[in-house]
């Protein structure tokens, strides 16, 4: 297997090979993909809805942006499933309720975009995304790198920001539509918050994600984890 080197990362901007160094992944496999938990995770369907607890996972990979995201959790006492992702540069989105009852179902180029750039924020947990062909990269300031993902004639574009360490610890971009439960919706900016950096099977990763909506009224934290589960380059059968 390829592994991460400090000629291979060359090409990258000095934020991203800091962070890449940071993460101890020099020296260490290329990931194929990742399977990743997040554990204690809460979820808000809507900005004036409780949050409930929920169980997370999803699939990445890093040849090609494809990403699937799983949610099970309960509603009223009845079980409510999710499943959002990005297969081919097609987007979806899909919540049934009760097994029975899907509350809606959302397809089409904003959600192809939003997919996209969601792929390129889980980044941060699988590195070798970074070294793709199919992402451009430009410095905007000291602490920040603005990075252009593209993939089956859709693109989108995010900014990372960098602590005074090196490590990553925002996401943001203006390429997500806000979807209002199927009903539409609008670009709007969005924002994930990576922080409690720890050590994890040698790797020093984000141990807590928080994810965001900023909204006119205040922000809308809609999405928390405080206990993040990876496993890299599993069987694509397993999955």
């Amino acid at each position: 297997m390829e592994l991460f080197t400090e000629t291979g990362i060359r090409g990258l901007p000095a934020l991203l090979q800091k962070h890449i160094a940071n993460g101890g992944y020099l020296n260490k496999p290329l990931m194929d993909n990742m399977l990743i938990r997040f554990h204690n995770t809460k979820f808000r369907m809507s900005p004036d809805s409780k949050p409930m607890n929920i169980e997370f996972m999803q699939v990445n990979f890093a040849y090609r942006p494809d990403r699937h995201a799983f949610l099970t959790g309960r509603m009223a006492g009845l079980p409510l499933n999710g499943k959002d992702s990005i297969l081919d540069g097609h987007g979806s989105m899909t919540v049934t309720f009760a097994k029975v009852f899907q509350l809606f179902h959302v397809t089409g180029p904003e959600m192809d975009r939003a997919q996209l750039v969601t792929a390129l924020a889980d980044a941060v947990f699988m590195p070798s995304l970074f070294l793709q062909d199919f992402i451009t990269w430009r410095e905007t300031d000291d602490h920040t790198v603005e990075g252009e993902i593209r993939w089956k004639g859709v693109s989108s574009k995010g900014r990372f920001s960098f602590d005074e360490c090196g490590n990553i610890i925002r996401f943001d971009t203006d390429d997500r539509y806000m979807d209002d439960n199927g009903k539409g919706g609008a670009l709007t900016p969005w924002y994930v918050l990576y922080s409690d950096y720890k050590e994890q099977n040698g790797y020093f990763q984000p141990d807590s994600v928080s994810v965001n909506w900023s909204l006119p009224g205040g922000d809308d934290n809609y999405f928390v984890s405080d206990s993040i589960e990876i496993r890299y380059s599993v069987n694509e059968e397993a999955l």
